[in-house]
């Protein structure tokens, strides 16, 4: 029985570390943390947003990343937290608070949608953008990965209209959470190999 749930549990987390080619729900609120730390050589830019939105305008955008990984098939996928506002966009969909790309989309490094700004002209709208780049083999390795942030201030807003800060990184809970998963899971395996 051990050895079962020993298996069980080592293909649960190596299922973790593969590719979502489908999109990405809250678990890449924080970046693509799967395919490792944000690289400087992949560029992430999310374009067309005005500087301050109208209420009664819709905005083209565009999204791209731009990056040497090498493309094949399947080449890329997004996460935007959005605070203010709608997207909408063909094989962009909404998930988990976030708006993501489908396995319909994924085949490309270029994403168009409309983004359609909140009706109160007193707020401010952020954007944190989370742009991968893959090869397409399935797997995280040899992915790279960037972030963008940007805010953009209704005509009646009055204050900071700084863009979220991007920490690209686990908060102290996640750490604890998998630092105790792999002592939990290097334990069971031992276990497991032992019997």
């Amino acid at each position: 029985m051990r050895r079962v749930f020993a298996l069980l549990l080592i293909l649960f987390f190596i299922g973790q570390s593969y590719a979502l080619p489908s999109g990405i729900d809250s678990r890449g609120d924080n970046g693509c943390l799967c395919h490792g730390g944000s690289d400087e050589t992949t560029i992430v830019e999310l374009v067309g947003l005005p500087t301050e939105y109208n209420s009664s305008i819709t905005y083209n955008i565009t999204l791209s990343i731009d990056s040497p990984v090498e493309k094949n098939e399947v080449q890329g996928g997004f996460r935007i937290i959005l605070s203010h506002g709608e997207i909408l966009g063909d094989g962009w969909q909404y998930m988990d608070n976030g708006y993501t790309h489908t396995s319909q989309i994924n085949d490309r490094r270029e994403w168009s949608a409309v983004w359609i700004p909140p009706e109160d002209g007193d707020v401010l709208a952020t954007f944190i953008i989370h742009g991968n780049a893959v090869n397409g083999d399935g797997s995280p390795q040899n992915d790279e990965w960037n972030s963008q942030s940007i805010a953009v201030p209704g005509p009646d807003y009055t204050g900071d209209s700084a863009p979220p800060d991007l920490t690209n990184s686990l908060n102290n809970p996640q750490k604890i959470v998998a630092v105790v998963a792999i002592i939990l899971l290097l334990i069971l395996t031992y276990k497991a190999i032992k019997d």
